[in-house]
């Protein structure tokens, strides 16, 4: 097995023991995207944790902007400095997403490969390709579409490969699996893709995707958006983010199968959960505060300073006066 492999298994285990507990496609992707959100959490919550290192010097770095103005190679000088001192690494938000990428691509595959991952006991034991197309031959009722490379891999093994493309659809027309829920909701075919059917209940799928992923990603641009530049936040990026992202949750989930788009729905509910809560847990507004609250006292206190040494300078001048007077 290549690394790929080992790190997939997990995952697959999962999703496996989901459907054993739960026999019904449909709820084992409910509880799966649960689990793996769970499973990932403590990343999402170290990406949020490095985060708010941010707001913490947000203040001082707009006091270096203020002071040094137009001057942006002695700002960028002090800002390292401010760095050092706090020890703050700029990269270090990113580390927990770039973790969290690959993983996320682990998820999907499960998703969209049950044959290979979900309805064999025994992962890898054999030729992915082979293993569908042999299941493939046994099932009854396959869509034309699948039916036909079905039929031409017959004529020729060498496209064995292509077969992988329609594991799902093959999935579900397999007499050999006993799986309740084969339907979401009694009306979507989890196994069939949107954009063969665009006149079907399966449409709902590309826009409770769209959707479901619009609100994700506002609600957590509202409750982030100290953590982000202003100009970015008000620029092409933040828009990016808001709109860009849905648009192409929408394109994925009407070109792929029912399956992904839902488990990307609840994907989507669950980051919503997950926004508040870390909000509630790191809430950028309060660190701020305290921020600002600790800079006002050290003004105060250098201000307090400074009029001490005024008033001992003050001082020492009257008392040398007074001195020569004597």
């Amino acid at each position: 097995m290549d690394i790929w492999s080992y790190l997939i298994v997990p995952f697959a285990w999962i999703m496996q023991l989901c459907m054993k507990l739960l026999n019904n496609y449909a709820l084992a992707l409910l509880a799966y995207a649960l689990i793996t959100k769970l499973v990932l959490f403590p990343l999402s919550m170290r990406q949020q944790k490095n985060s708010l290192n941010m707001v913490r010097l947000r203040p001082y770095q707009d006091a270096l902007r203020k002071k040094y103005g137009n001057n942006q190679e002695k700002y960028n000088m002090e800002l390292q400095k401010l760095y050092q001192r706090e020890g703050y690494n700029p990269m270090s938000s990113c580390l927990p997403l770039l973790i969290q990428l690959p993983l996320i691509f682990l998820v999907y595959s499960i998703v969209r490969h049950p044959i290979t991952y979900v309805y064999y006991g025994e992962l890898f034991t054999a030729n992915t390709a082979q293993r569908v197309y042999d299941l493939a031959l046994k099932a009854q009722g396959l869509p034309e579409a699948v039916q036909k490379v079905v039929d031409a891999i017959t004529a020729d093994p060498g496209k064995l490969s292509q077969i992988s493309n329609y594991e799902l659809q093959i999935y579900n027309a397999s007499s050999e699996i006993s799986i309740a829920g084969d339907k979401l909701f009694g009306l979507i075919d989890l196994s069939g893709t949107p954009s063969q059917d665009i006149w079907s209940w399966m449409l709902l799928i590309p826009i409770l995707a769209g959707v479901t992923g619009y609100l994700a990603s506002w609600i957590s641009q509202k409750f982030n958006s100290l953590m982000q530049d202003p100009a970015q936040q008000n620029g092409c990026s933040g828009k990016m983010m808001i709109y860009m992202m849905p648009l192409m949750t929408v394109y994925f989930c009407f070109t792929f199968n029912c399956a992904l788009g839902w488990y990307w729905i609840i994907g989507n509910i669950l980051g919503v959960a997950q926004s508040f809560i870390l909000h509630k847990i790191y809430d950028p507004k309060k660190v701020l505060a305290e921020v600002e609250a600790k800079m006002a006292r050290e003004k105060e206190q250098k201000k307090e300073k400074r009029s001490a040494a005024a008033a001992k300078k003050a001082a020492a001048i009257a008392a040398s006066k007074n001195k020569k007077k004597k």
